[in-house]
């Protein structure tokens, strides 16, 4: 899309502005998850409607395959020799750094996002929107002011350590979304087939093999801490080196822990959240299914940042399901310039360059909120297993094989066959929305995908599945891997 300019004080961005920028040059939007969420382009001096280009008016741009404008305010430039301007500008979400609020006494997600509102200054024009239900407690808000940005995910008790989630930012409106903003994906990105670049970056500086966990806070008006003995992680350690960490755990406990409670916590999060292990990141670059052909398969054609799909390498002894973190949409061009896959250790508070008071910044990191209180299965790939989170979480994991079968119905140019499974009821059933389905598969002696059904499943089974080829088939193999997530609370 051509980019727009409008007034500071525009709300509806529905019309051409102040005019559009017509001679961009170059025009990118970046936005993680939970994380950065801005605009660079590029103008020359002597392009058309360049006088319109300020610092304090927006420009408004598509950032992905939907095509709706986001508002960005323009915040900074730069003039190099060549006559070619440098603009940046932040998501107009970022204005709620400019607005303060305070509360104290957070016991609920509903209440969270009402004190953003009702105790703003100056009044806040941001609305908010959850699906998750949450009684749990907000160490943040113990009556000190701060940002708006803050309580969202700048610093360590904020909404996102309280309650979790992935945020999305749309125009004045924010959304918490319950951990699963984004889509399960049915397709795969697989090495030999639509795989044309890979890159994984593997980050050590975080890795901790110990840790000494503390709660600190007030028991009966006097101040108390209370610290664990040392907890180590079982396993190999980072090139021999056994690193310790202190482990504030203050906002997880509301009234005063035993000893006991914080060591025992402490060894839950080091285990679940593998901390002796690297963070890893992974950047692929893949034909996407419009230039393959198979526009037929329109719901498949779009990824968006916090999908999930699968990508399948070989040489490197990879085959998994990842979440989109990180993307760059191309403006000028409406498609990515790149995606990447993974965790990020990017957070709102980095974004904001916002420090943590009570050390680090945890943003939107959940490394240390949330905690398996039931597992079940034997590990074994070929049967249902599940783990249930204390936040409320569940997921459920399975492959399942048919042994043989026809794929003979046409649709366009393919074919394909709907399969039934053997086993397809979860080992525990959901609740609230149905879970988010990540469904793949390999079809014998290749040449086929497989893909859910959408209108089968429910709360308590994945239903059935579709199995396409390009050509008609008989007597195949299927094996169908399942990954689905939602809650069991």
């Amino acid at each position: 899309m051509i980019p727009i300019i409008y007034e500071p004080g525009e709300t509806s961005f529905i019309s051409n502005g102040l005019g559009r920028l017509r001679d961009c040059i170059e025009c990118n939007v970046t936005e993680e998850r939970n994380g950065i969420y801005e605009c660079d382009f590029s103008y020359p001096i002597d392009g058309a409607n360049f006088d319109l280009i300020q610092c304090g008016r927006i420009i408004g741009v598509t950032h992905d395959d939907g095509g709706k404008i986001q508002p960005f305010d323009i915040v900074s430039y730069s003039k190099p020799i060549n006559g070619i301007v440098e603009f940046h500008a932040v998501h107009i979400s970022y204005r709620q750094s400019g607005i303060v609020a305070k509360g104290t006494n957070i016991s609920s997600i509903t209440d969270a996002f009402a004190m953003l509102t009702n105790s703003a200054e100056p009044s806040n024009p941001f609305t908010y929107e959850t699906d998750i239900t949450s009684t749990a407690y907000m160490a943040s808000a113990d009556g000190v002011p701060r940002s708006v940005r803050q309580f969202l995910g700048g610093i360590e008790g904020s909404i996102l350590d309280a309650y979790g989630g992935e945020y999305e930012f749309d125009r004045f409106h924010v959304i918490l979304h319950n951990n699963n903003r984004g889509i399960a994906r049915d397709f795969a990105i697989r090495y030999g087939v639509n795989l044309l670049d890979y890159k994984d970056d593997t980050d050590y500086s975080e890795t901790y093999t110990s840790c000494i966990p503390y709660w600190k806070g007030n028991d009966n008006g006097a101040e108390v801490l209370v610290i664990g003995d040392r907890v180590d992680m079982s396993g190999a350690s980072y090139n021999g080196r056994n690193m310790c960490a202190a482990l504030d755990l203050s906002d997880k406990f509301q009234d005063k822990p035993t000893k006991a409670q914080v060591q025992t916590l402490a060894s839950t999060l080091m285990r679940t959240r593998q901390t002796n292990l690297p963070k890893t990141s992974i950047s692929v670059d893949f034909v996407r299914l419009q230039d393959m052909g198979y526009e037929e398969l329109d719901s498949l054609l779009q990824c968006n940042l916090c999908d999930t799909i699968k990508v399948e390498f070989p040489r490197y002894g990879m085959s998994g399901t990842y979440q989109i973190v990180k993307t760059v949409w191309n403006v000028l061009e409406d498609k990515y310039d790149s995606m990447e896959l993974g965790a990020l250790s990017t957070s709102l508070a980095d974004a904001l360059g916002i420090s943590n008071s009570l050390g680090g910044s945890s943003g939107g990191q959940t490394d240390i909120v949330d905690y398996v209180i039931e597992e079940g299965g034997n590990g074994n790939p070929n049967t249902w297993n599940y783990r249930k989170w204390q936040s409320g979480l569940l997921e459920c994991w399975a492959r399942h094989y048919v042994s043989s079968m026809n794929i003979s119905t046409t649709t366009g140019q393919l074919r394909y066959a709907t399969v039934s499974i053997s086993n397809p009821n979860y080992p525990v059933a959901f609740v609230g929305n149905y879970p988010t389905l990540t469904i793949s598969g390999q079809v014998s002696g290749g040449n086929g995908w497989v893909v859910g059904n959408n209108t089968d499943y429910s709360l308590t089974s994945m239903g059935s599945v579709y199995v396409y080829s390009s050509a008609s088939r008989t007597g195949v193999g299927v094996a169908v891997d399942v990954m689905a997530i939602g809650r069991w609370k």
